[in-house]
């Protein structure tokens, strides 16, 4: 059997060098690609290697083996030493070689080859595809989710990579993309989800996860009744200064009748910013520093359309502190009150001082500070977990603008950001 490497440009050229060196006996052995410096050193160029081998009579050496043409050691390794011979009987010849199958296999390669190139483009379509869906799910296992859940479709695969990648957590973006892809699968037909439009996917996702939002209504205000909210929460989060927007937004565009009521007596910078802004809104503001003071306070401001409280800032691993507060909300029967959390903070944490809160009996929960982050996902897996609607999103410091009131398609925008062709 004589063996050779031939290369050249392309699969073809290489076949057609082969037939014409070794004949049509000839069969493949293996085939592959390398690069090398193109002409001049500029760039590169691939270069076809197939390594072919033709059975054909070899000539024996007289009182040794058989000789082999075209094979070598590698550089750098000595040749093997030859064992001794050991007289014997002669050895039988060897049975021919049956070369049908390397025939076939041969004319399989050269089939494949054309067929590559009658479809140079679609197969490049294919291969480029193929990459992308290989880069997201690399992206999606680097964020957690093991490849077992990821049975979705393309396009719902994709945004379930940009949900967790905007801190959602993992499972609740599973869930939230299984049922969009059981409500398009309804619409279209069976099959249908998996070859969706991706904008037509995403802004239906998005109204998936606005129908999973809570929302609350704004304060109610009625003339001649007084209504009482109350912001509860840790220590940073914002509430002073939400209780200023407020009663700046109360005061000055619904031309209301407001009153500031602070708990806060732990710290003197929060009274004093707290009048400052009571001297510039011309709003009453009390301090409170029992229950018997918070009662006649309420007495006091009866002619009042609203009343908000400013509660002191803690650790939520403060129980004693968290108690003393319940017993004075425990008080005000009809209080609205809501749990302050800050955008920023993390979300398991998020969830922890959600239960630690949940003794003062939370009717709403208010968000700040989401100006200061670049991942909106944890908002929505709060509200999943502690089943309490959204009332106010805090975006800034200006009073009053800086406050907004939560719908449910201002949130999920925020979760699953427009692209920029929905945009426009």
């Amino acid at each position: 059997m004589r063996v050779k490497t031939f290369e050249a440009g392309s699969m073809q050229d290489a076949l057609d060098i082969v037939k014409k060196e070794m004949g049509e006996e000839a069969f493949i052995l293996s085939t592959r690609t390398r690069r090398r410096p193109a002409a001049l050193g500029l760039g590169e160029e691939a270069i076809i290697e197939v390594t072919a081998a033709v059975d054909e009579a070899l000539p024996m050496a007289a009182g040794g083996p058989p000789l082999t043409y075209g094979l070598r050691a590698p550089l750098g390794v000595p040749p093997a030493p030859r064992p001794a011979r050991v007289p014997g009987p002669p050895t039988p010849p060897a049975p021919p070689m049956d070369l049908q199958p390397l025939r076939r296999e041969l004319l399989e390669i050269k089939g494949a080859v054309a067929a590559l190139k009658d479809n140079d483009s679609r197969n490049a379509s294919i291969l480029k595809e193929l990459d992308q869906m290989k880069a997201l799910l690399s992206r999606i296992q680097r964020q957690g989710m093991p490849p077992a859940q990821l049975h979705l479709p393309p396009s719902l695969l994709e945004m379930y990579g940009d949900l967790v990648a905007n801190d959602v957590e993992p499972l609740i973006a599973l869930r939230l993309c299984e049922y969009a892809q059981r409500a398009l699968t309804d619409q279209d037909g069976d099959g249908a989800a998996g070859a969706v439009d991706p904008e037509r996917a995403r802004l239906f996702l998005r109204r998936v996860i606005a129908d999973f939002i809570p929302v609350a209504p704004p304060i109610q205000l009625d003339p001649g009744k007084l209504r009482v909210a109350a912001l509860v929460g840790p220590t940073g989060v914002g509430k002073t200064t939400t209780i200023a927007k407020l009663a700046a937004y109360a005061q000055l565009k619904l031309h209301q009748k407001v009153a500031l009521v602070t708990l806060d007596t732990y710290r003197m910078a929060a009274v004093d910013q707290l009048q400052q802004y009571a001297q510039i809104l011309q709003v009453p503001l009390h301090v409170a520093l029992t229950v018997e003071d918070l009662r006649s306070a309420l007495r006091f401001y009866q002619d009042r359309t609203l009343v908000l409280i400013d509660t002191p800032g803690h650790s939520p691993k403060d129980t004693e502190t968290l108690g003393q507060l319940r017993l004075l909300l425990e008080e005000l029967p009809d209080v609205e009150t809501h749990l302050v959390l800050s955008a920023t903070t993390k979300p398991r944490d998020l969830t922890e001082i959600a239960a630690r809160y949940e003794p003062l009996h939370p009717t709403r929960l208010l968000f700040t500070k989401l100006d200061e982050t670049s991942t909106y996902g944890p908002i929505l897996s709060t509200l999943a977990r502690v089943k309490r609607p959204l009332s106010y999103l805090g975006t800034g410091q200006e009073v009053p603008d800086a406050l907004e009131l939560a719908t449910s398609r201002r949130v999920a925008d925020l979760i699953l950001p427009a692209t920029l062709k929905e945009a426009e």
